[in-house]
């Protein structure tokens, strides 16, 4: 039987946060529920502890919920400051620098963003290893959360950091100092560390960056792609499995130099924390090393491993309330906890499938997708890790000044391994399961634990097969279908999906301009704005496929991301306005078969839920050649116009004369070359859509377009104000939704949208 000392107050105070920071209200039945089976075990010591548990989280979460409604600006500040940054809390990225450290005058640890004026501060940089005292110029202000459903929440992120603003830097000037305290040895030690590790060979210098000291680089973020896919990252990222490797090889190393074992104990317990930090304290490394800590007292304290898991649970909710709303402390908490109740006495391949099937719940709620590869991947990768990989990675790390020659072949076998895991990662088998929602999530994970419990019962089987069956048809076959508006920046990207997902229709990508920088300013990151925006959403829904990708013309900032959109979805199709399919700026974005289909008015594409009004003639893909599309939905009339000029516009109307619209997205981002105001007379739409970007260095929407749409009773709405916008629609019913309420950034927004 279970002890339930430390397990039970763990648990409400699991449920706690998850009422109180996930707004999963419906969580309080499990929390009466477990309130209940604690009353009715009659021990007053269990029922005191589980109370104190719940009103400490209530506590904690109290004040991260205050301090996220508190802290962060409303509108930007002019600020200049002193700041504190340790030197492995620098991330540089071609001539961007972004960092995370103290400000000296308000005592709040604040996110620094600037760019670089030389490859000198460059090289002076990445080379630090000093502690560096800034004397900043700049503006303060708000970091934003996400924009666009599907998308990562970069503020939540941060906010788990106690960070809730930055810095946008103009003027700065830095100065290195030594070291004062032991924490801020240990940092400095860490990205020493870094620093040696960049000159062993790659993957090895990889390998050492993310099992050691727990550095994510851009290349580590590359290298591990394809773990990331066959669903494997839990190894190198999540577990914290090598802290107890780590733990198990300076045990055998000093008990072989005749250390006595209570004397290692202590010695171990004294190291953790230290390690800790240079570790990077990721939540899986917070929560392996209390675990560790707490094992090592265990034949003084009498802890089981249950305890041992408990406490860690309770600590780490203490540091990091939000810990259990993130993929890494979900997964890391389950699997940990699964080890000593279920997962102890069963074999390697019985305990792969277990951990791949609890953890699916999380995966599917925050990344949507599985390889069906990963628990015959996890079942091969999980001894060799433990065996072969991280040792070989730390005795390498070591002595490669001394044994290159071990470093070297290893290294080799490294290339190896991950040309096959590229291989498999690359072949069938990803399940784009689309995104569980939080209620079905849980619910779904607890099935899957009272199967765990009971694996002999069919009945678990069928039930918890069902649940995923209906989770899977909901989402897929969803039967509203949409139109939505990604807000993507300066540039345009809209999704057309009608009812059970018949037809799904991508109208232009978005796309960035891209400027001339020196080699050393030129960024290392590899993803882009799609990927994090409408890829994402699409996956979300469980969408792989696009029946087709409309280019409204050639523009950077319309069809820029294709690449993006082409490897991530398969595209039965391409349509384009005539005479763009020959021009250079399209063919070099295409790198790969591709059915293009070149349109005119005259030339309706099959089985669409769109008809093209424009253009009458074959060009080159300039504005004046824009597609225009238009269709119904629901109830409304929706027209899609690219960026097509004035002129262009006057002439659909004068060829459709009947045309009408209730909602018009607004051709070139609102600006005064597009939106005649004969066209929009015409049209009479009830709404102008608004895709534009935050900031933008063109000052879109032109404020004459805005006067001429409000006189005219149309009401504008913009992604800088509303983010995503979506129109749900089944049969003749529809409504509206966006991704903000449209006040939450305010001073981000042009006048006419505060007037």
């Amino acid at each position: 039987m279970i002890d339930s000392r430390w397990l039970f107050p763990a648990l409400t105070a699991a449920l706690v946060t998850g009422i109180i920071l996930g707004s999963q209200l419906w969580l309080s039945l499990l929390l009466l529920y477990l309130l209940f089976r604690v009353w009715t075990l009659h021990d007053f010591a269990t029922i005191k502890w589980v109370l104190l548990a719940g009103l400490t989280a209530s506590l904690v979460c109290g004040c991260a919920l205050y301090n996220a409604r508190t802290k962060p600006l409303t509108t930007p500040q002019p600020v200049e400051c002193n700041f504190k940054v340790l030197p492995d809390q620098i991330i540089v990225n071609g001539n961007l620098v972004q960092m995370q450290g103290t400000n000296l005058n308000s005592g709040e640890r604040e996110s620094v963003v600037l760019r670089l004026r030389s490859s000198q501060e460059k090289e002076t940089l990445v080379h630090n290893q000093a502690v560096l005292f800034w004397q900043i110029k700049g503006q303060e202000q708000p970091i934003i959360g996400p924009t666009n459903f599907g998308q990562f929440d970069y503020q939540k992120y941060q906010w788990r950091h106690h960070i809730y603003n930055e810095i946008r830097v103009q003027k700065w000037h830095w100065q290195p100092q030594k070291p004062h305290t032991l924490i801020e040895r240990c940092h400095c030690l860490r990205i020493s560390l870094h620093q040696y590790f960049q000159t062993l060979p790659s993957p090895l210098s990889e390998y050492c960056d993310s099992l050691i000291i727990g550095l994510n680089t851009f290349k580590t973020t590359q290298l591990l792609s394809s773990v990331k896919k066959l669903g494997v990252i839990h190894l190198f990222c999540i577990s914290g499995m090598h802290v107890v490797l780590l733990i198990a090889i300076l045990r055998g190393l000093l008990i072989r130099l005749r250390f006595n074992i209570e004397t290692i104990d202590w010695l171990l317990i004294a190291l953790l924390p230290f390690y800790l930090i240079i570790g990077g304290g990721a939540a899986s490394l917070i929560r392996a090393s209390i675990m560790a800590e707490v094992r090592l007292l265990s034949h003084r304290l009498r802890f089981s491993r249950v305890d041992a898991w408990s406490i860690s649970l309770l600590i780490g909710i203490l540091l990091d309330p939000y810990v259990l709303l993130t993929l890494g402390g979900q997964l890391s908490y389950l699997m940990s906890l699964l080890m000593p109740l279920s997962l102890r006495n069963v074999s390697d391949l019985k305990r792969a499938f277990w951990l791949n099937l609890v953890s699916l719940p999380s995966l599917f709620h925050y990344i949507y997708e599985v390889h069906l590869l990963s628990t015959l991947v996890s079942w091969l990768l999980i001894p060799l890790f433990g065996t072969v990989l991280f040792p070989l990675t730390l005795l390498a790390a070591l002595t490669a000044n001394w044994l290159p020659l071990l470093a070297y072949s290893f290294n080799q076998m490294l290339k190896l391994l991950h040309r096959i895991l590229d291989q498999l990662a690359a072949g069938p088998g990803m399940l784009v399961f689309g995104q569980l929602s939080s209620p079905g999530a849980i619910i779904i994970l607890l099935l899957t634990l009272w199967l765990l419990a009971e694996p002999a019962k069919k009945s678990s089987w069928y039930i918890l097969a069902a649940a995923y069956c209906v989770a899977f048809l909901s989402i897929h076959l969803a039967p509203a279908g949409e139109v939505t508006f990604v807000d993507i920046g300066q540039g345009d990207c809209a999704i057309v999906r009608t009812p059970f997902n018949r037809q799904v229709v991508m109208i232009d990508t978005g796309g960035r301009l891209q400027y001339r920088l020196p080699q050393w300013a030129k960024s290392q990151t590899t993803s882009d704005m799609a990927a994090r925006t409408s890829i994402s959403y699409l996956k979300s829904r469980g969408i792989t496929r696009l029946d087709a990708v409309c280019l409204s013309h050639s523009d950077a900032d319309h069809i820029g991301y294709l690449p993006t959109v082409l490897k991530s979805m398969h595209v039965k199709e391409v349509l384009v306005p005539s005479g763009m399919e020959r021009n250079p700026k399209f063919k070099r974005l295409v790198s790969q078969p591709l059915k293009v289909i070149p349109v005119r008015a005259d030339h309706q594409p099959n089985d669409l839920p769109l008809k093209v009004l424009h253009p009458f003639k074959s060009g080159t893909g300039k504005n004046e050649d824009s597609m225009v599309l238009a269709g119904r939905f629901g109830s409304l009339d929706f027209v899609f116009t690219g960026d097509l000029d004035r002129k262009g516009e006057r002439a659909v109307i004068d060829r459709y004369s009947q045309l009408r619209a209730d909602v018009l997205k607004l051709s070139h981002h609102g600006s005064r070359t597009g939106s005649d105001p004969k066209f929009l007379s015409r049209l009479q739409p009830r709404y102008g859509i608004i895709s534009a970007g935050r900031f933008n260095r063109y000052g879109h929407p032109n404020s004459v377009t805005i006067k001429n749409l409000r006189r005219l009773g149309i009401t504008p709405v913009s992604t800088q104000q509303y983010g995503m916008i979506s129109y749900c629609y089944y049969q003749n019913q529809g409504y509206w939704k966006t991704r903000l309420k449209g006040d939450e950034l305010k001073w981000m927004l042009p006048p006419y949208a505060n007037s």
